[in-house]
């Protein structure tokens, strides 16, 4: 009689896998036949090893090999110095864990891919002390657009620039409008931003230079760093010394002449009605006269004139590097990333981009 073989399991990547799947324990233990007990222990580090049948259970219900399980990797959770991420007022603890376990899953992933590739970015991305700007957002944001050579005007493509300073900007399906991104800057890997695929073109660009703040200007939590970062979107995105005559010099504050600036601009009316007010070129009142005009038209929401979305490609190109350059197939980088083959196409971008700040890692 053969002897039943056991496989250690790293509780965290259970836990991590289970969010992942939105269920709770008690949702686990119902679908596997385990009691919630075991999985509270197995979760909690109290017990580590399973045996096969009870591990191909755990496979087929949440939809990862067993080597995912068995992998010796950290959780980073929301309260890490290095994490960030933009929410709106109200977030439930379901679509937290959603969001969690979505931007770990990716980032665990986007480790292993790394040990084949690297990005040699053609920009450098800084750290900078707000307190050495005077604590003034704005005033870094003018620096970085000199540090960077960018001319005056609209930046055609945010999502080109970050990533020519070697950010990867990930897209994801993060199952709720709650959260618009997150950004990471780990010693051992690239600036990383995962961006909610389900936001207008408009928000995404703005969400972009928000979190490109959060990754020049903040290791340390603190209150006001939500408010810093929207202060440097404001400015890296629509330049103060730009936009104020344009603003003075328009005759009416009119929805027509809102969308001609954010045309050019390639930024929300709304959020050009908040930069006039911020600039004083408008009072308090003014703005919720325009935000009510926006409201009654239904466009606060759906603003005329959509922007198409940006599209990120570092980490496609990653891919296609390893599909291209190295031979890897999809089963491969599958295996790779400790996935199971439909998972790795189903999330990973395994379409073939064009620009290129890559190397191949022999």
């Amino acid at each position: 009689m053969s002897k039943m073989t056991m496989t250690r399991i790293n509780g965290e990547m259970l836990t991590l896998a289970r969010e992942y799947r939105v269920m709770t324990q008690a949702d686990l233990a119902e679908k596997t036949g385990f009691t919630q007990s075991l999985i509270a222990k197995i979760e909690n580090g109290m017990k580590s090893d399973l045996d096969d049948p009870a591990i191909d259970t755990l496979c087929s219900t949440l939809g990862f090999p067993p080597a995912f399980f068995n992998q010796r990797e950290d959780v980073l959770g929301f309260g890490s110095s290095a994490y960030f991420y933009r929410k709106k007022s109200t977030i439930s603890a379901a679509e937290r864990k959603r969001v969690h376990s979505t931007v770990n899953l990716s980032r665990i992933a986007i480790k292993k891919i790394l040990k084949f590739v690297e990005l040699s970015p053609s920009r450098t991305l800084p750290e900078w002390d707000i307190e050495e700007y005077g604590g003034s957002a704005a005033h870094i944001a003018k620096s970085i657009r000199g540090f960077w050579a960018l001319p005056d005007g609209p930046i055609k493509n945010i999502t080109a620039l970050l990533e020519s300073a070697g950010v990867i900007v990930v897209s994801c399906d993060f199952g709720t409008r709650a959260v618009d991104a997150t950004s990471l800057r780990l010693t051992e890997m690239p600036p990383l931003i995962f961006i909610n695929s389900d936001i207008p073109g408009d928000r995404w660009r703005f969400t972009l230079a928000h979190e490109l703040a959060h990754l020049i200007m903040h290791r340390i939590p603190h209150e006001k760093m939500e408010d810093e970062a929207d202060e440097f979107a404001a400015e890296f995105l629509v330049p103060e010394h730009e936009i104020a005559p344009q603003f003075r010099m328009m005759s009416a504050w009119r929805l027509p002449e809102l969308a001609k600036l954010k045309e050019h601009w390639k930024v929300s009316i709304a959020m050009l009605v908040m930069r006039a007010k911020k600039l004083g070129v408008i009072t308090d009142s003014q703005a919720r006269y325009q935000f009510m005009a926006l409201s009654k038209n239904g466009y606060r929401l759906n603003e005329p004139l959509p922007l198409e979305r940006e599209v990120a490609i570092n980490l496609s190109q990653m891919i296609s590097a390893m599909t291209e350059g190295l031979g890897f197939t999809q089963e491969d980088i599958a295996e790779t990333v400790m996935w199971y083959p439909q998972e790795a196409v189903r999330i990973l971008p395994f379409q073939v981009r064009t620009r290129s700040h890559l190397r191949i890692v022999k």
